[in-house]
């Protein structure tokens, strides 16, 4: 049993990633191993689920272009004609979080197929997943339980005590499909971001587990949930939307849509966390036996790029990493991270890079971006 469509989300700026991810070119573009962006791996993974249907791409309308060019050239160096058939570029007229884009896609896929038990797998366009052929497995029990008209999570086995994950506690043990081997519990509550005492709390307790941000789910109990829960976004993406395409090298890609844009006028901004799972009384966890990694900072990036050894020279500086498009000497220091790219410089300690975005916000105040 598999989902019937995935919801690949690449509306993000990646903020975190600055000054490699911008607005032109945010970080679900960027290449890393393999000359693959972020996005072409989601890309082969949803294919590997062979879903019966579509592989959905809600990005902002300003980036479709970019997507499109990712699908094409996936297409071609994989040997993958059909991808382009199968794929379909949704565009956002402004970024408005996660929980609405899964409404819009929920209801245009309950309005093509009334009564059609449409099901979504919705995942990230930026993380690092390995061990597909476990990742298959995983979603196969998530969908049997989504069948069943539950809002699946997926837990993620801490490795340390995060501030920057939101956490899922578990209740009890269920059974899940014959011999899929899953371990699968009821999300007895979801947790934001907690401080570092709470997190240290959460790894020695034992029973609580970071939350992957993917999610498994039937499109009519998504919005059932939302009607109950966020009315406001159910209210903004109540009537159906008629989309029209134009078909580039096989893909579709939505065209602007006067309908879309006064849904997302109309709708609050919030994540699927906050909007669903933190309130929904039918709600589990299937804990993922795949790696991941959401690759939010650059503590965690430079695990997959090489550094830009021709352009630094390093005296002096053990542990430091240098990734720069200028000559760059660096000396007498320890354990920095410095990315340079177009005239534009981060320098921060390793374990503190995260604070990218209040060094930004500061920028923006001085109106030096």
């Amino acid at each position: 049993m598999m989902c019937t469509d995935v919801l690949i989300l690449a509306g993000g700026v990646g903020e975190r990633l600055w000054p490699f991810s911008t607005e032109s070119r945010p970080k679900q573009f960027l290449r890393v191993a393999g000359n693959k962006s972020f996005l072409q791996s989601a890309l082969e993974r949803a294919w590997s689920l062979n879903v019966p249907g579509n592989i959905y791409i809600i990005t902002r309308s300003t980036w479709s272009d970019l997507v499109l060019e990712d699908i094409v050239d996936l297409a071609e160096r994989n040997n993958l004609p059909d991808l382009p058939g199968k794929t379909v570029v949704m565009g956002e007229p402004f970024g408005k979080n996660t929980a609405p884009a899964a409404a819009w896609l929920s209801r245009m896929l309950e309005t093509q197929s009334p009564g059609g038990e449409t099901s979504l797998l919705l995942m990230a366009s930026d993380h690092v997943i390995g061990n597909t052929e476990i990742f298959i497995r995983d979603v196969e029990a998530a969908s049997w339980f989504t069948a069943r008209r539950n809002l699946v999570s997926f837990a993620i086995e801490p490795r340390y005590p995060s501030t920057g994950y939101g956490y899922i506690t578990a209740g009890r043990s269920l059974e899940g499909p014959s011999g899929n081997g899953a371990t699968v519990f009821e999300a007895a509550a979801f947790r934001e971001k907690p401080d570092e005492q709470t997190a240290r709390r959460y790894i020695e307790e034992g029973n609580a587990y970071w939350n992957s941000g993917l999610y498994a789910f039937r499109c009519d109990f998504l919005l059932e949930e939302l009607e109950k829960h966020a009315p406001g976004i159910a209210s903004a993406f109540s009537r159906p939307i008629t989309p029209e395409y134009r078909t580039v090298q096989g893909v579709r890609v939505m065209e602007p849509h006067d309908g879309v844009l006064a849904a997302y006028e109309a709708t609050p901004s919030v994540s699927i966390d906050y909007a669903v799972s933190e309130k929904c009384e039918r709600s589990v966890s299937v804990l993922a036996r795949f790696d991941w990694d959401d690759v939010g900072s650059w503590d965690s990036l430079i695990n997959y790029l090489e550094p830009e050894a021709g352009n630094a020279s390093l005296v002096n500086a053990p542990g430091c990493y240098v990734k720069s498009d200028i000559p760059v000497a660096l000396c007498g220091t320890d354990d920095l991270v410095v990315i340079i790219r177009d005239g534009k410089a981060f320098i921060a300690r390793k374990g503190q890079t995260e604070l990218v975005k209040e060094a930004l916000a500061g920028l923006r105040d001085k109106d030096a971006l």
